[in-house]
C-alpha cells in the first residue's frame, strides 16, 4: 500500500498555524487602523475645541486693527495672556496666530505666538506683533499654511501634518476674517505627532501580544484535543486496516481473513472532525467579536463615567459649577491656607425678585431669570469659577487675574445689574437684580474659606437691606 508523507496531524497543525498567523496579522492591522483613526479623531475634536474657545475670546475688529497699525492694544495684550494660559493648561505643542505670504519673497508674518510662563521669562521666542520670518519656515511648509488658509473659509477647522524645524506636528488651522470680509490671519494649534505615534504603537503592541498569546494557548489546547479525539483514533484505524490488508492479500484461508478493530470510543470520526472544525471556527469568531465588543464597552463605559463625573459637579440649569464642586474647591483652598499660600477673594451674589418672577410669570421664566443673571456674572468674572450653591445664590472665587482687579470687577458687576434692573424696555424676567458682597482672605483673622464666605455673605445681606430700603 502507498504510504503518504503528509500525516493528518502535521497538516492540521500547519494549517492551524498559518490560519492563526493570518488572523493575528489581520487583527493587528485592524486594531492599528481603528485606534489610529480614533486617536486622530479625538485629537481633532480637542484641537477644534481649543481653536473655537480661543476664537470666542478674540475681538476680531481690534486684532485686525492691531495688524494694520502694528500697534499692540490692551485687548491684544489680554488675548496674549489668555492664549498663554491655554498653553499652560492644555497639553499642546504650539498655539499661535500668523499670516503666510507667498510670492517673490515668501515669508510668515507673526501676529501672536503664545508661550508658557517659563518660556516668556527664560526662553522667549523673539516673535512680536507683525514680525516677519523669512528663514524659519521652509517653502513647502509655508505653502502648506498658505493653501490651508485659502481652503479654509473660517467656518470650520483644516487639519494637516507639518514637519518643521520645531518638530513633526499635527496642525489645526482656522482663518480669521475681519469685518470687511478679508482673511487677515490664521489661528493655529499644534500637537506633536511623535506623541500620537508613541500612544498608537504602545496600544497596538499590547493588543498584538494579547492576540498572539491567546492564539498560542488556543493552538496548544486544540492540538491536545485533536490528538486524543481524532488523530490517534484515525491512526489506530489506519493500522488495523493496513494489517487486515496485508493478511488478506492473496489469502486463501477464510479463517485468516479477520479484521481486528481498534478500541475507538468516538461514534463517527469524520462527523466529529467536521463538527470540531465548525465549532472551532465559530468559537474563534465569537471570541474575536467578544474581545472587540469588550473593548467598545470599556471605552463606552469610560466615556459615560467621565460624562457622569462632569454632570455630578455641574448645575443642570446654568451649567456653572454646583455646590458639590464648591465643597471640593473649598478643600483645596483650605489646604492652601494651611500651607500659607492662599490668596483669594469671594464674591457672594444673591438674586433679588426671584419669588416675584416665579409667582407672577411662572417658574419657567423664573429659570430664565436665574440663567440670564448667571450669564451676566460669568461674563464679568470670565477668568474665575462661578458656583451656584442655592436656588438664587451664586459664589465667585477670585484668584490670579480677577483677584488683582477685584474692585474694578465688583463695580462692573454692580453696574451691570443696576443697568439691567432699570431697563424697562425688557421683560421682567430679563431685568436682573442682585445683592452683592465681596470679602478678601486675611491671613491674620481667617483660618478657613468659610470665614471669608461668611464675611462676603454678611456684606451681601447688608447690600440687600440697603437695596430694599431704597426701593421703599
Amino acid at each position: 500500500m502507498k504510504i503518504y508523507n503528509k500525516p493528518l496531524k502535521r497538516s492540521i497543525f500547519w494549517g492551524c498555524f498559518v490560519f492563526f498567523v493570518l488572523l493575528c496579522l489581520i487583527l493587528s492591522i485592524l486594531t492599528y487602523s481603528t485606534y489610529t483613526k480614533s486617536l486622530y479623531r479625538s485629537y481633532e475634536e480637542r484641537m477644534t475645541d481649543i481653536i473655537n474657545y480661543v476664537e470666542n475670546h478674540i475681538d476680531i475688529e481690534d486684532l485686525s486693527e492691531c495688524v494694520r497699525t502694528e500697534v499692540e492694544s490692551d485687548k491684544y495684550k489680554e488675548l496674549m495672556d489668555f492664549m498663554d494660559g491655554i498653553m499652560e493648561d492644555f497639553d499642546i505643542h504650539y498655539l499661535y496666530i500668523v499670516y503666510p505670504i507667498m510670492g517673490d519673497e515668501p515669508c510668515m508674518v507673526n501676529i501672536l505666538s503664545a508661550d508658557t510662563k517659563y518660556g516668556r521669562e527664560f526662553e522667549p521666542d523673539g516673535y512680536y506683533l507683525c514680525s516677519v520670518a523669512y528663514d524659519d519656515y521652509e517653502l513647502d511648509e509655508l505653502k502648506l499654511y498658505y493653501d490651508a488658509m485659502n481652503e479654509n473659509d473660517g467656518s470650520d477647522i483644516t487639519f494637516f501634518k507639518d514637519f518643521s524645524a520645531w518638530g513633526y506636528d499635527y496642525t489645526g488651522l482656522k482663518s480669521l476674517i475681519d469685518p470687511d470680509g478679508n482673511k487677515f490671519a490664521v489661528l493655529c494649534v499644534d500637537i506633536e505627532v511623535s506623541e500620537l505615534r508613541n500612544t498608537i504603537k504602545l496600544h497596538t503592541a499590547v493588543n498584538v501580544i494579547l492576540i498572539v498569546a491567546l492564539a498560542i494557548m488556543f493552538i496548544t489546547i486544540f492540538m491536545m484535543w485533536l490528538n486524543k479525539n481524532i488523530t490517534e483514533p484515525i491512526s489506530k484505524l489506519e493500522k488495523s486496516v493496513v494489517a487486515f490488508a496485508k493478511t488478506s492479500h492473496d489469502q486463501k484461508d477464510p479463517e485468516k481473513l479477520k479484521y481486528d478493530p481498534p478500541e475507538i470510543h468516538t461514534q463517527n470520526e469524520v462527523e466529529s472532525l467536521s463538527n470540531a472544525v465548525i465549532q472551532m471556527t465559530d468559537d474563534m469568531r465569537k471570541y474575536v467579536i467578544s474581545v472587540l465588543d469588550a473593548e467598545d464597552k470599556v471605552e463606552d463605559m469610560r466615556n459615560k463615567v467621565n460624562h457622569m463625573d462632569m454632570l455630578a459637579y455641574q448645575d443642570a440649569l446654568t451649567h456653572v459649577k454646583n455646590k458639590a464642586w464648591y465643597d471640593k474647591t473649598k478643600e483645596r483652598v483650605d489646604d492652601d491656607i494651611i500651607k500659607g499660600k492662599a490668596r483669594f477673594g469671594i464674591v457672594m451674589v444673591d438674586l433679588n425678585n426671584l419669588k416675584k418672577i416665579n409667582d407672577g410669570f411662572g417658574h419657567e421664566h423664573g429659570n430664565d431669570y436665574i440663567f440670564g443673571a448667571c450669564h451676566e456674572i460669568c461674563v464679568v468674572y470670565d477668568h474665575s469659577p462661578v458656583f451656584r450653591i442655592g436656588g438664587d445664590e451664586f459664589v465667585v472665587l477670585l484668584e490670579n487675574k480677577d483677584y488683582e482687579t477685584r474692585d474694578e470687577l465688583l463695580n462692573k458687576i454692580k453696574a451691570t445689574f443696576a443697568l439691567t434692573s432699570a431697563d424697562e424696555s425688557k421683560d421682567p424676567w430679563e431685568r436682573y437684580s442682585a445683592a452683592i458682597g465681596m470679602a478678601v482672605f486675611d491671613s491674620k483673622k481667617d483660618i478657613s474659606m468659610d470665614d471669608v464666605f461668611k464675611r462676603a455673605d454678611a456684606l451681601m445681606y447688608e447690600d440687600k437691606l440697603k437695596s430694599k430700603m431704597a426701593r421703599e
